[in-house]
């Protein structure tokens, strides 16, 4: 860990001390006597001695793709690492791995299981993904894109009036048809 503290140190000394320093660790590298979760969270806890506010918690394999460790793929798979991590160092940490649904990102933001949650290729994939998990929890449509840029909210903002207008039209001929 010397080398990494010592970068670490480097970059606390001329970062802002108003501004959280991250870093990014593979919690486990998946190789037999490789590094371990218990590894992670000694390194967690020099970190946050020298200063770092956040450690970022993913995995990945030494060799080949970096998502190829031994590590059984579910939806937020690597969230008991962050978890661990923030616990036992006593330090935030940040949780990803297959975080796609922004109900489930909260829940574990509500349960104090994480502080909080990257969402990496959900990004690279949908760009507008933090406006739209707005909505997904529970924020009006209509008053979330009014902080949209320009050209995106003020198309979508009348769009959705007339994605409401469809659904009360739809629901009245269903009421019609039934009676």
């Amino acid at each position: 860990m010397r080398f990494p503290l010592e970068v670490a140190e480097a970059v606390r000394a001329v970062w802002p001390k108003d501004k959280p320093l991250f870093v990014r660790v593979s919690a486990v590298d998946g190789l037999d006597g490789g590094w371990t979760l218990d590894d992670t969270v000694a390194y967690a806890k020099e970190l946050k001695a020298r200063g770092i506010d956040v450690i970022d918690c993913s995995s990945g394999g030494l060799f080949g793709s970096a998502t190829a460790a031994r590590v059984k793929r579910s939806w937020g798979f690597q969230v008991p690492y962050a978890e661990r991590v923030r616990r036992e160092a006593g330090i935030k940490s940040m949780a990803v791995g297959l975080i796609v649904d922004p109900v489930f990102a909260e829940r574990i933001l509500q349960q104090g299981r994480d502080d909080l949650i990257a969402i990496a290729r959900e990004g690279l994939a949908n760009p507008c993904r933090p406006r739209t998990a707005e909505i997904a929890l529970g924020r009006e449509a209509s008053d979330a894109m009014d902080d949209w840029p320009v050209q995106y909210g003020w198309w979508l903002k009348h769009r959705e009036r007339s994605i409401a207008q469809i659904r009360a039209d739809a629901a009245a001929g269903a009421k019609t048809s039934a009676g």
